[in-house]
């Protein structure tokens, strides 16, 4: 089956080629190459093709063979970016969402195209009807399974827990909690044994951080969910967890007034004498997306470089 898969990407590849001497845009054909990739079961792999549709006079040829699929949640910016990228390089198609900022949300995708990377950037506010539907739509029509669901979105108001106002929790809420739910009910039925479940959560869950209220008590329920769900979904080959970053360097931090404060007494604690990068965190992500990490279900991994520690 393998050898097949070689010889048929060879095939497209060969006529890629030919049709770029031919006067037809490089850029213009490469769109029209999908290889996407699907895992069936854990043992099964299926190839569908299509191949010689005629579309204004250019070949399109499409190959689907088998591999993974992931959804990321704040997938062009932070951790989420860093997620993806290593999704993409790790062979996966990757569906990045995010919510407002087009513009890094452009260059995240010039970057990607640069490097060959199976990336799609989709435009949505989880919060609101249409673009969730649009988004969940988009996804389930293009991929029709999802393996892996990393959710790295994050917003919410930084204020004394005193002044929160109902509007500012359920803001935060609906961004940092109930939106993933909302999501994990459409896209868990199309997730196949050997899928995971990946949430960012933070220290601010289970200790106090000042100005942190709305998003610590977020995340405290966050990871509350995603035990409910590695408890329920881990009969079915699904694996549930969370990663908890230590003090990252992230977009978000260097817009903080406090950043350079933060950092010297996150480092002053840090007993790897270095803090922690959204790259760190992304290959802890992709371990345990590995199926090397099938037995680690319900956890909640700290990458903090043993910060916590004291």
């Amino acid at each position: 089956m393998i050898r097949q898969i070689q010889h048929l990407q060879a095939c497209f590849e060969a006529e890629f080629e030919r049709n770029c001497t031919t006067g037809i845009p490089r850029a213009a054909h490469r769109r029209t190459l999908d290889t996407s990739v699907w895992w069936c079961g854990t043992e099964t792999l299926k190839i569908t093709t299509k191949v010689l549709e005629r579309q204004s006079g250019m070949v399109h040829c499409a190959l689907m063979a088998g591999r993974r699929v992931a959804v990321i949640t704040g997938g062009t910016r932070g951790i989420g970016k860093a997620v993806s990228l290593a999704a993409a390089r790790d062979s996966q198609r990757v569906y990045a969402i995010y919510a407002r900022n087009w513009q890094a949300a452009d260059a995240f995708s010039e970057e990607t195209r640069k490097e060959g990377l199976d990336v799609r950037c989709i435009r949505a506010d989880l919060t609101k009807d249409e673009d969730f539907s649009r988004c969940v739509n988009t996804v389930r029509s293009e991929a029709g399974r999802i393996d892996v669901i990393v959710h790295s979105a994050v917003s919410g108001v930084h204020r004394p827990v005193t002044d929160l106002t109902e509007r500012h929790i359920a803001w935060t809420f609906n961004i940092n909690f109930l939106a993933i739910h909302r999501l994990l009910r459409e896209f868990v039925p199309l997730m196949p044994a050997g899928g995971r479940i990946i949430g960012l959560t933070s220290a601010g869950a289970n200790r106090s951080v000042p100005r942190y209220a709305a998003v610590g008590a977020s995340k405290g329920a966050l990871e509350s969910l995603f035990r409910y769900y590695a408890a329920e979904l881990a009969p079915r080959g699904i694996s549930v967890n969370l990663v908890c970053p230590g003090l990252v360097l992230t977009d978000t931090i260097a817009a903080l007034p406090q950043r350079e404060a933060l950092e010297q007494a996150a480092l002053a604690r840090t007993p790897s004498g270095r803090l922690t990068t959204p790259e760190d965190v992304a290959q802890v992500i992709l371990f345990l997306c590995s199926e090397a990490a099938s037995q680690i279900v319900g956890q909640t991994i700290v990458v903090d470089g043993g910060f916590g520690l004291s």
